[in-house]
């Protein structure tokens, strides 16, 4: 249960009246963290604003990015967040053994080396912020810097919206 009211998009006023209006119309639907976050509305479009950049167009593939926010929020005990994901990924034909694997991360044989080697670095920057040398060294071997940049931000974003999610109660 929500630990904040929910503000519904017809009772929204200014910018977050503006942000529900557009996640109607991109998504369909407004999902209840939004409602709950549209108590500060300059959050809410900032956070919007991160997850379209770190979730959008780059060198990393959409749908392992989608993987990448599920093993996230497995660690983070953030259900809402890994089911929405999963759907995602599902949208991003990623397959179901990957989708599988995301709950095991990168232990899992569903990845291959380049993967496993992003997958570690979510799991140490989820589990402890601090990443190794030796992770470091291994996305070195598969990305380039910016893409690393890249897969930082998507772990950076997912885990902040796991624990504003957690938190608020969803």
């Amino acid at each position: 249960m929500a630990r904040v009211s929910l503000i519904q998009p017809a009772e929204a006023e200014g910018a977050a009246k503006r942000v529900m209006e557009g996640m109607q119309k991109q998504y369909g639907v407004v999902i209840d963290p939004v409602k709950a976050l549209a108590h500060k509305p300059e959050l809410l479009r900032s956070l919007l604003s991160l997850s379209a950049v770190a979730d959008g167009p780059g060198e990393v593939d959409a749908g392992f990015k989608e993987v990448l926010n599920i093993r996230a929020s497995v660690l983070n005990g953030c259900h809402f967040c890994t089911q929405m994901h999963s759907n995602m990924a599902r949208l991003h034909k990623v397959a179901a053994a990957k989708l599988e694997g995301a709950k095991e991360g990168s232990a899992s044989a569903a990845f291959d080396e380049k993967e496993k080697a992003a997958l570690r670095l979510c799991e140490e920057s989820t589990e402890g912020v601090k990443v190794s040398d030796a992770t470091f060294e291994g996305l070195r071997a598969h990305y380039s810097e910016a893409a690393i940049v890249e897969l930082l931000g998507v772990v950076g974003v997912i885990n902040m919206w796991n624990r504003l999610v957690v938190a608020l109660g969803f």
